[in-house]
């Protein structure tokens, strides 16, 4: 079976941990290594961990960096043109619309195909629902207008899919992110709350309306609450009574590891939430938010908790807390909900197959 040729251009650092971005990222590069013959350009220079992960890599690709940090878009754009050049691939991977002007630097008759991780729009509306400054004011109908020059649009969960679909056909392609983690013991005796996120602005403010809203709410409860990831990182030493730091924690099973009850307390974004994923993959009762639980939806109530208001969202603690029962009947259902849904197979299954078709034995590419 012949292996298409792809170049995968992504700004993010996805073999350092500790944000749901670089995790996804890391996800697509292994499955798109094990499938096609795969070179990844990050635009700005390496750091020695990036090699090491490539050597780690169980399915070798070819990893290239950039020559400065932050080029400019015409440095940029020359360099993708000269990889293009050398390469010759016959598919080109973008990661996040804001690559969308590298579109400029590709030969004539390679298929484009972008990964939005989530939906530029749906993050603006869902800050000014919130009352947050948006950052990148963009509309829907704007961003389909980019979208349309790509033969392939990756979305990460169903509703975004099902919107863009509506649009683009079957070139939107649901791509949600796999994971396969064992699931944690439900410990009777043990009361653990536990949270990891990066620094980023919406989980900086979702932590804090969690630890002055609802941590109150909790303290008579003998729980204790242990934080995990940059943003971990950035509160040690200024955080609430009974709650912990733990760093950053590499390794995935080892972050959920120790964790009684997972929360996500966000409130704007776009996308899938990783750690929503993880948590549920875990096996753990999770309490998280709408927006925490967005492309979800089918699993609230059932397997997970969905809370908005404060009040409740430490009532749903407390119920957990006080009953083992609970917690062991809702870590049945995350853990069958997550093994129903995020898989490899299921995730990139539909993407593999199409990257497939774009090479013929004779190496010429499909329609």
């Amino acid at each position: 079976m012949c292996r298409p040729k792809l170049l995968f251009i992504t700004r993010s650092r996805y073999w350092q941990p500790g944000n749901g971005e670089a995790t996804r990222t890391a996800a697509l590069v292994a499955s798109l290594a094990e499938a096609v013959e795969l070179t990844v350009f990050f635009p700005s220079p390496l750091d020695a961990g990036a090699q090491a992960a490539v050597g780690a890599s169980p399915h070798p690709y070819l990893l290239l960096g950039g020559r400065v940090h932050r080029p400019a878009a015409g440095m940029l754009i020359h360099e993708v043109a000269s990889l293009c050049a050398r390469l010759r691939p016959q598919v080109v991977v973008l990661s996040r619309l804001q690559a969308d002007f590298l579109r400029q630097a590709l030969p004539p008759g390679v298929r484009i195909v972008m990964d939005t991780h989530d939906l530029v729009s749906d993050c603006a509306a869902s800050r000014r629902r919130a009352g947050v400054a948006v950052e990148e004011a963009l509309g829907f109908e704007q961003e389909m207008n980019y979208l349309k020059h790509y033969d392939r649009v990756l979305l990460i969960q169903p509703d975004d899919c099902a919107r863009v679909s509506a649009v683009l056909g079957e070139r939107a392609l649901c791509v949600p992110h796999p994971v396969c983690l064992p699931r944690q013991p439900v410990r009777p005796l043990q009361h653990v709350i536990g949270y990891a996120a990066s620094q980023r602005e919406a989980n900086v403010r979702g932590f804090r309306w969690f630890a002055e809203r609802v941590w109150p709410d909790l303290a008579d409860s003998g729980a204790s609450l242990a934080l995990a990831g940059p943003l971990a990182v950035g509160m040690a030493g200024c955080l609430p009574m009974g709650m912990h730091s733990r760093g950053i924690v590499p390794d995935t099973v080892a972050l959920w590891s120790g964790i009684d009850i997972a929360i996500n307390p966000v409130f704007w974004g776009s996308g899938l939430k990783i750690k929503t994923v993880e948590a549920l993959a875990s096996g753990l009762p999770l309490v998280t938010t709408r927006e925490g639980a967005r492309g979800l939806e089918d699993g609230a109530g059932r397997a997970f908790i969905v809370a908005d208001e404060a009040d409740t969202f430490a009532q749903a603690c407390l119920d957990l807390l006080r009953s083992p029962e609970r917690r062991a009947e809702l870590a049945d259902a995350a853990h069958r909900y997550a093994r129903s849904r995020f898989t490899q197979e299921k995730c990139f299954a539909p993407l593999l197959r199409w990257l497939q078709e774009q090479s013929e034995p004779d190496g010429q590419t499909r329609a």
